[in-house]
Formats: C-alpha cells, structure tokens, sequence
C-alpha cells in the first residue's frame, strides 16, 4: 500500500476495500477456530501471484521447509498434524507474499486505514448498544478470567476470535493516527483520538496497549523536543512526570480493587497467569517441547500438541490436559518448540538484518511498527498470526508514507516544512 502520489489520488479503492474489510472484520466469521477465509482463499492469492509474477517468491518456502522437514521426520513425527500445520504456515505465507504485492498496487492506504477505522468505530458502537442482548454480547464480547481476582470480565473482540488478535489488528491504525495527532498534522485531533483509543480500551488487551505505548515513547524521545515543544523544558517535564507519577500512586491506593492496578501488582507479584503464560512459561515449554526431539532443531510444524503434552500436565500439575490445550501464546516460544534454537536464532536474526536493510529507523511509522511488534513477541502471538507478519511487512516496506520520513517530519515539526496529508 504504497501512498498516493498525489494528495486527491484514490485509485483502486472500490478495488481494495472488499479484502480489507474481510481481513479486519470476517476473517473468522462462522468458521472453525483457527480457520481464517484468508487460509481459505489461498488458490487465490497464488492465481494472483502468479498474475503479478510472484509466484518465485512462494518457492522461497519449499527451500526452507524440506530441509527442516527431513530432520523433522527423521526424528519422528505425527504425519497428519505436521502436514496439516505444514498447510496452515503456508498458507499464512502466501498470504504475506499478496499482501507484499498488494502494497506495490495498492495507492490509497490512507483511505483504507480511515475507513476501517470509521466501520471499526460503527461496529463498536453497536457492539455496546447491543450489550444487554445474550447471543450478541457473546458475538461481540470474550467473558474471561483477565487476571487473578477478576473472573467474568468482558473484552471486546467484535467479530474476530480472540481480543488480542482484535487489539493487533488495530497497530498499524492506531499507530498512524497516534503519529499524526504528534505530529500536528491531524484535524479534528480528539475525535481521532476517541475513534482510535477506545476500542483498544474495550479490548483489554494490556499487551498490545503496552506495546503500542513503548513504541511510540521509543520512537518520539529521541526527538522529544520537535514532538512535544511545549515539554521540552526539563524543569516542566520532571514536574509533570512528577505529578503523574504521584497521581498514579495516590489512584492506587485509593482504588486498589481497580482492574488496572491489580493486574499490575500481579504481574509484579508474579501471580497474573496470563502475563506469566505467554512469557516466562511459553519460553520455558517451547524449550521443553523442543529438547523432546531436537532443541536446535525443534519438534516440528503440528507436533507440540503431541509432544508437549506431558510437559504441560508435569509443569501445570494438571493430569486433565489434552493436546487440544497445548498452545504456546507466545510466537518466539511457538518458533523455538516448533524449529528450536536455529529457528528462533534465524527469526531474529532476519528481523536485526532487515532492519537495517531497508532503514527502518529512517521512518517514524515504520519504526514504531517495528517498535511494537519487536515487544509484543515476546508477550504473545503464535507462529501462524498473519495480523503479526502484515506489521512486520510494513514496518520492513521502503517507501511506506513518507511524509513520517525523519528528513521530512522534523522539518514540519520545526515549522520548515508542511507534511503530505
């Protein structure tokens, strides 16, 4: 989604919506847990591949898979689930490579973002109206357990399946119109700021808002000066920080019960088991589940299932587990049980590489892009979430809006220069 050359230019948008709108919002509708349309669609998105000449890149897959795969077998595996999760990562891969493709093409990014944003917002709404209605508060709303204390919590998910995978979604949106609102290029700066926050707000999902806000402190401190003039003013700034640092501590005291706070005291008191399930024990049980076969090489596509799943009775002291319950929630412990320390090793590596490579750091978006999603898998995610690789393709594609280039951006910021809208 290369941006418009010209500020009016909107070509193709009729074209684009359709997909977009089933990326964000029915990906998953009626169809089985863990089953998305975009798996579904995949003759499709190779047929126009193949149209736009992309289809080498798909080759890029077989050449990493059937070396693993040779080990893999060689070790031992359950054909059936490592070819069905072996379908699942392909898939998933193909998708990334369209959506590559569909980056060359498509020239109206910043029309898709502010209308998705806009039926985001609608759907929201109604999803709120409609909360005292059994069976469409359960549509739109996830009934969990957020934290230790707090059962029966409602998290909004609209109509995917999962709020965390909903609150992704939403980074690369909300991202963009944090950045803007920064920048002072955004009109009608609150009403922005409502469209944006409050879904994430609904969402619960204190993974991906961590993430979010850390990106954007790493991304706007180096220039903190240019973002926030106002603050620049050391003296100003360690008040206020003062000020909301005693804010905070006053709240908590005041309202302990607070969800907030209590997941925070939680975490740091290490008794939120969700915290704790997608970090330290995902880590712990992708190392586990990797040394069952091969710990630098891994279990293979489909297998942790099977072989994690004494892991998981012994390290939960649970003898009722089945390997439906064996999930890793974390995408770099999903990576290491799965392909083992060379996986893990080789993931991070490419992201490092590509990094720099395609100067990431030259472009406030993208770097923020990469910010967030560089944190948040650590703290969840899985191997197969194409809502994670579609942040990791744009923070790594050159080109993309390029008015938060830093040449550009600071200039605006120091009154040299207007930025593209």
């Amino acid at each position: 989604m290369v941006e418009a050359k010209h500020m009016n230019e909107v070509p193709g948008i009729n074209r684009y919506m359709p997909i977009a709108v089933l990326y964000f919002f029915l990906n998953s509708v009626l169809l089985p847990h863990g089953l998305l349309y975009t798996t579904l669609l995949t003759p499709v998105f190779l047929y126009w591949l193949y149209l736009q000449r992309g289809l080498a890149k798909v080759g890029v897959f077989f050449v990493v898979s059937i070396p693993y795969a040779i080990i893999h077998y060689y070790n031992g595996v359950d054909s059936a689930y490592y070819l069905k999760s072996t379908t699942l990562l392909f898939c998933s891969y193909v998708f990334c490579i369209s959506f590559y493709h569909f980056l060359q093409k498509c020239s109206s990014l910043r029309v898709v973002l502010k209308d998705i944003l806009l039926i985001n917002f609608l759907l929201v709404i109604i999803a709120l109206l409609t909360f005292p209605v059994g069976f469409l508060k359960d549509i739109f709303w996830l009934t969990t357990e957020i934290t230790t204390g707090f059962s029966g919590v409602k998290r909004l998910q609209l109509l995917t399946y999962e709020p965390s995978y909903y609150s992704t979604l939403l980074i690369p949106i909300a991202l963009y119109y944090y950045l803007k609102m920064m920048a002072r290029s955004l009109p009608h700066q609150k009403t922005y700021l409502v469209l944006v926050t409050l879904p994430l707000l609904l969402s619960l999902s204190f993974g991906v808002i961590s993430a979010i806000l850390l990106a954007l402190i790493i991304v706007t401190l180096p220039s903190f000066k240019l973002f926030f003039p106002k603050f620049a003013n050391p003296v100003v700034f360690i008040f206020l920080a003062g000020i909301l640092l005693l804010s905070l501590i006053i709240a908590s005291q005041l309202f302990p019960d607070n969800l907030l706070f209590a997941r925070i005291n939680n975490v740091l008191a290490g008794t939120d088991t969700s915290f704790l399930g997608r970090t330290y024990d995902s880590f712990y049980l992708g190392w586990e589940i990797a040394s069952e076969k091969s710990l630098w090489f891994g279990c293979g596509p489909g297998q942790a299932k099977l072989v994690g799943l004494d892991n998981y009775r012994e390290f939960y002291n649970h003898t009722l587990f089945t390997s439906a319950d064996v999930k890793i929630p974390n995408s770099l412990g999903d990576t290491l049980a799965t392909y083992g320390l060379l996986g893990l090793l080789t993931r991070l590596a490419a992201e490092i590489v590509l990094f720099f490579k395609t100067k990431v750091y030259s472009n406030y978006y993208r770097l923020a892009l990469f910010a967030s999603i560089f944190i948040y898998q650590f703290t969840g995610s899985f191997i197969t979430n194409i809502a994670e690789y579609v942040i990791w393709i744009m923070a790594f594609y050159p080109g993309l809006f390029t008015e938060f280039d830093k040449t550009v951006l600071n200039k605006h910021l120091s009154g040299k220069q207007n930025p593209a809208s």
